[in-house]
């Protein structure tokens, strides 16, 4: 009989197996030549890119609105765990920054300081992931689409749909002078044809016909995210996208109903992006025109956005050269930098966030010590990456001057929006998904 109890037969195989790997040739070979970021006491700054943070006489940011997400997947039932749905829950949170002034001193987030905060805005939405159906004769791709689209077609905030704020990015019609047409679709999802969705051809319920092969095209195909959905793998390789393109977009839809509410509005926000301000995979196509949008509306206000990282390289890098840092300034990352201290690649051919990123990033210590990743929006990032400038961040000290009011101490260099914000959608690991799959369990369609 088989022996898997702990000291048993397989258990003593497995750690022999271990041996054999660590003593391998080819394997201490390939590790004697890898190459990781240098050492700390190796990094030079470069003087040019470190600057030093003058906060202004008045801030005309009052209010402070974060979005983080959260995503759970669970098998549709334990009896066919190969069936898969994933459960998202995003969170909105604004704060006043009259609250934050009683806050900032405090260790931590309280319950009684939660109920100072506005009203948190939950957002649920469940995504067929791997070999489920809601109804008959439906391929499991245009499920997942149709999902995504159903999404979207909610009412979020306001009194418009979400799908209404793609729209107006994705056809400029935030512009005065001129409003797009047509926008190029490079893969139809289903003949995989490049097609042009005509503005004017949109249907009601933001979806299009084919010129090609006559079938539905959704307004949230310009994701691309079917293009990483297999109707046999599912859609588990678009889970941390997707998750990223709604947080990105229930900013932007806020920063349109605050453009539409009155003038001036938006200028006293700060939308606070948890991660960076960028798009992965297929959907980094979505980075020329939300670049376009800010770049645009930055020309008549203040559109103050970032994203702040929490963890990862840049993150193990921050605290690596904190100390190099002086209190109040920040250090504009090029691509010398990155791929020199931060990132294996060789700055010379390679070019950070070409694609993917509509910001550029830095790394800002406050005057109280504490060490942040941030990420803000520019006109260009590959002239950022390869020269950045102190002008390319628009507003700048008033948002670093924001994000250092923002502090607290509920994990490492947190602010408070994000931390709130995450602490009321997270789920736990165990406990959380057991509840997730119990619900599943009697609710699903068997």
């Amino acid at each position: 009989m088989a022996n898997f109890a702990p000291g048993g037969k397989f258990e003593k195989e497995g750690r022999t197996s271990h041996t054999y790997i660590i003593n391998d040739e080819e394997v201490k070979e390939y590790l004697a030549n890898c190459t990781i970021p240098v050492d700390v006491q190796k990094v030079d700054l470069d003087q040019s890119l470190k600057h030093d943070i003058v906060y202004p006489d008045n801030c005309d940011i009052d209010y402070f609105l974060a979005v983080d997400g959260e995503a759970t997947t669970i098998p549709a039932n334990e009896g066919f765990p190969s069936s898969l749905i994933t459960f998202f829950q995003f969170g909105s949170l604004v704060i006043a920054g009259a609250d934050l002034d009683e806050m900032e001193k405090k260790p931590f987030v309280s319950p009684s300081d939660i109920k100072k905060l506005k009203e948190i805005k939950r957002e649920k939405f469940v995504l067929p992931t791997k070999n489920v159906a809601i109804r008959n004769g439906v391929d499991f791709k245009t499920e997942v689409r149709s999902a995504i689209q159903d999404f979207f077609r909610k009412e979020h905030s306001g009194n418009t749909p979400m799908l209404e704020t793609v729209f107006w990015v994705i056809f400029e019609r935030y512009r005065t002078d001129t409003t797009k047409q047509e926008y190029k679709l490079a893969h139809c999802p289903h003949c995989g044809e490049e097609i042009v969705l005509d503005r004017d051809r949109m249907r009601p319920d933001y979806s299009w016909e084919c010129t090609i092969c006559r079938k539905e095209t959704f307004l949230t195909d310009v994701f691309l995210l079917f293009m990483r959905v297999d109707n046999e793998s599912g859609a588990e390789a678009i889970i941390a996208y997707l998750k990223n393109v709604i947080e990105t977009f229930l900013l932007i839809h806020t920063m349109k109903s605050l453009l539409e509410i009155a003038d001036g509005l938006v200028n006293r926000f700060l939308l606070v992006k948890d991660g960076p301000l960028s798009f992965g995979g297929d959907s980094a196509r979505m980075r020329l025109p939300v670049q376009r949008m800010i770049s645009y509306l930055r020309e008549r206000h203040h559109i103050n956005m970032v994203g702040v990282e929490s963890s990862g390289p840049f993150v193990d890098h921050a605290r690596q050269i904190m100390d190099k840092l002086k209190p109040g300034q920040a250090l504009l990352l090029n691509n010398r930098h990155i791929y020199t201290y931060i990132l294996v690649g060789d700055p010379k051919v390679q070019e950070y966030g070409e694609r993917t990123y509509y910001s550029g990033k830095l790394i800002y210590k406050s005057l109280d010590g504490r060490v942040y990743v941030l990420s803000m929006p520019v006109a260009n990032q590959v002239t950022y990456y390869n020269r950045p400038e102190l002008a390319d961040l628009a507003n700048i000290q008033e948002v670093l001057f924001s994000v250092a009011k923002m502090r607290c101490d509920i994990y490492e260099n947190a602010l408070i929006p994000i931390a709130v914000v995450n602490k009321l959608i997270s789920l736990s690991t165990h406990s959380g998904t057991k509840i997730l799959e119990k619900f599943a369990k009697k609710t699903i369609n068997k």
